[in-house]
């Protein structure tokens, strides 16, 4: 490890801690949610079925952006958990749990569990894709004191920068024991730099009764790490760069990176007019109610699913009828004579669901290669 480096790095922290703490950036909220997350999580487990994933996602808006990102795997799993409250919430259990497997396994574990649950209800999506970002974000948060927290873009450059040069891999592959033997090594120096530790200290102040103890240091480990990138802590510190020819690759894939995300943004912006007119849909119709087919009479609604419903005609019997293209093209019509008119700004889009999802899932698939390359 070269301490020169590192301690360039601790100056440049300690030089801008009261910037990077301010009003403006108030990064000590690293600390605050590591102090709220465990009990909310707890509280999360130990609730019904039918509740866990209301209480999941309260624990997932207070983590705000530390796990979620492009790809939103803690939001999906609050969504997995209306389906499989129990499956997610064992995920989560052994997960966390202090015996039995290496951290290793257990994140291999749940990243296989949570892709299977992707495949059920969502497949082909890249949305709500767990990694071992999202995956070690969960143990950090939940016990910081003994888990490193990996986000592999971040850490990658910083270790480059103090020269621990022992591959960890990439993806699927990486492997925590790599990185977390670096995350030692640095938690060493931590501790042996008092002016780090007392410039550190002084966060508390802030919110003396709100933040996380850290009392292993790991939490500013990951702040150290972070900030490196993001408020250019490197800045004056010479270190060994890639190649002229990789880092013009890099570069390349950082533009296709935000271009890319740029198309799916894009692409996910257009499906909230078209949950607003589902959800008028749904309000319109109920079952046991009466319609009017344009040549089947009247009929009543039997079942409705999330694209169909099923009409029972006297004359015709049961028939199976795509809802949107039904009652917006005049197939079928009720007695809310306001109806034409509120779901007139939701027309384009309900007739074109399918090819709406189809260029999400298209744009997901062209960024998933490149998520690693945009921060």
């Amino acid at each position: 490890m070269n301490m020169t480096n590192f301690q360039q790095i601790v100056n440049h922290y300690i030089d801008r801690f009261e910037s990077i703490n301010g009003p403006k950036h108030q990064e000590y909220y690293k600390w605050q949610i590591a102090q709220d997350f465990r009990p909310m999580m707890d509280k999360a487990l130990a609730a019904s079925d039918a509740e866990l994933p209301s209480k999941l996602y309260l624990v997932k808006k207070r983590s705000r952006n530390i796990i979620d990102n492009y790809t939103q795997p803690f939001h999906g799993l609050c969504k997995f958990a209306e389906k499989e409250p129990q499956t997610v919430r064992q995920m989560f259990q052994e997960l966390f749990a202090q015996e039995g497997a290496t951290k290793q396994e257990k994140v291999m574990r749940f990243l296989k569990k949570s892709a299977a649950l992707r495949q059920a209800y969502y497949p082909g999506s890249f949305l709500y894709a767990d990694d071992m970002h999202s995956i070690t974000g969960y143990m950090f948060l939940y016990a910081p004191d003994e888990n490193y927290l990996y986000k592999a873009s971040h850490a990658r450059i910083f270790a480059d920068c103090i020269e621990f040069y022992d591959d960890w891999s990439y993806g699927e592959n990486t492997r925590l024991d790599i990185y977390n033997r670096m995350c030692d090594e640095v938690i060493d120096a931590i501790n042996g730099n008092e002016a780090l530790l007392a410039t550190a200290a002084s966060r508390y102040e802030i919110d003396p009764t709100g933040m996380h103890p850290d009392r292993n240091k790991h939490i500013l480990l990951f702040d150290i790490i972070y900030c490196c990138s993001t408020y250019k802590l490197f800045n004056g510190i010479h270190f060994v760069v890639p190649k002229n020819s990789e880092r013009r690759l890099m570069q390349e894939r950082k533009e296709t990176a935000q271009r890319l995300s740029k198309a799916l943004n894009e692409a996910r912006a257009k499906l909230e007019p078209l949950e607003e007119g589902k959800r008028l849909l749904a309000e319109t119709l109920h079952v046991g109610m009466t319609v009017r087919h344009r040549t089947f009479g009247d009929g009543t609604i039997l079942s409705i699913e999330d694209t169909t419903m099923s009409v029972g005609f006297q004359t015709a019997g049961t028939k199976y009828l795509g809802i949107a293209t039904s009652l917006l093209n005049g197939i079928i019509t009720t007695d809310d004579i306001t109806f034409g008119e509120r779901i007139k700004p939701y027309r384009e889009c309900l007739l074109q669901e399918k090819q709406l999802r189809d260029a999400i899932s298209f744009a997901e698939k062209q960024f998933a290669p490149y998520v690693d390359y945009l921060e």
